[in-house]
């Protein structure tokens, strides 16, 4: 049930999973802390909390369904993915909300409101920045080429459904990220999971992985995965495949995939993982938006100009799922 309004009954936020690491042998600092205050000393040795994961729940006055949606971004972003568009429409989480169903944007370990430790002392190496132009090829907005630092001056994919008039406004979202974090970000989802009784996973890009493997590891408190081109599929035990078959996956996917040197290999590989998925019984559809005659969309399909349409698509899915699921 769509609703014009949205009442909420509460909203709280809350970290999970982490672990306390005592540093030592640092040296002390002496530092200006404020631009107007004396220099102190300032002692890095000590105890740092590291491996959390900062979440925010918004909980419906009248939810229509008691299972939540859970947010995950993507590489060297936020939860903001889901919040409001680069060009000021509502994000998917109020989208959902709206639907009926309680929802949790999350930021990932290492990630926004997360926060970060110290390198090389607790993460074993410098993070990785994004750049726009990274960004505008990576996101296939265009051409590498089609990217000028004017933005009057660049030139998007012809139809282009991402609002590249924003462009800068996405690039605003980036956080450092690090690549030597999966396991405890695969523990922080896992604690995050554990929190509810029965979940809903809608998962961006490398969140999309992240996604995989928790479904594998608590398929009981799983009730389906929702990916936005995930990038790429994680290598699986038998009996972690099997696990996986029992919660319903769907990947959903926009244009220019099919020749892109990064996008290629991460959607066979999801695609040979679905394959293996329907191969034990298990529901793994594909919303390849190209073949069902929806051009244009970029690697964010919860921004592009038809972000409306595309939830409403993933929500009939959603519907249709669980309903196979409660029957059987």
């Amino acid at each position: 049930m769509t609703t014009s309004t949205i009442s909420l009954r509460d909203i709280r936020s809350f970290h999970v999973s982490g672990r306390t690491v005592k540093l030592s042998g640092q040296p002390t600092q002496t530092v200006k802390v404020s631009p107007d205050s004396a220099p102190r000393t300032v002692d890095l040795n000590g105890h740092y909390v590291t491996g959390q994961l900062y979440a925010q729940h918004f909980m419906l006055e009248t939810p229509q369904t008691d299972i939540p949606v859970l947010f995950w971004h993507g590489g060297a972003m936020t939860g903001v993915t889901w919040e409001t568009t680069p060009d000021g429409r509502p994000g998917w989480s109020q989208l959902f909300l709206r639907q009926g169903h309680d929802v949790v944007i999350s930021d990932a370990v290492e990630r926004g409101r997360s926060s970060w430790s110290p390198y090389p002392q607790i993460y074993d190496s410098a993070p990785l920045f994004r750049t726009a132009e990274d960004a505008w090829y990576l996101f296939r907005m265009g051409t590498a080429e089609g990217f000028s630092e004017n933005p009057v001056l660049r030139s998007p994919f012809p139809g282009q459904r991402f609002p590249t008039g924003q462009f800068d406004q996405l690039c605003a979202q980036f956080v450092p990220r690090w690549t030597t974090n999966a396991v405890a970000s695969v523990a922080a989802y896992a604690e995050l999971v554990s929190q509810f009784d029965k979940v809903i996973i809608v998962a961006h890009s490398q969140g999309g992985w992240f996604a995989q493997s928790v479904a594998a590891r608590m398929s009981d408190r799983i009730a389906a995965v929702v990916m936005l081109e995930p990038a790429g599929a994680p290598e699986m035990t038998p009996e972690q495949m099997a696990a996986s078959a029992r919660v319903p996956h769907l990947y959903v996917w926009g244009d220019n995939c099919d020749d892109h040197p990064a996008w290629k290999p991460y959607k066979q590989d999801a695609l040979a993982h679905s394959e293996q998925l329907q191969s034990l019984g298990g529901v793994a559809d594909h919303m390849d938006l190209p073949k069902l005659g929806i051009t244009g969309n970029s690697h964010m399909p919860m921004m592009d100009d038809n972000s409306d349409d595309i939830a409403g698509m993933v929500q009939d899915w959603l519907h249709t799922a669980l309903t196979l699921r409660n029957e059987d």
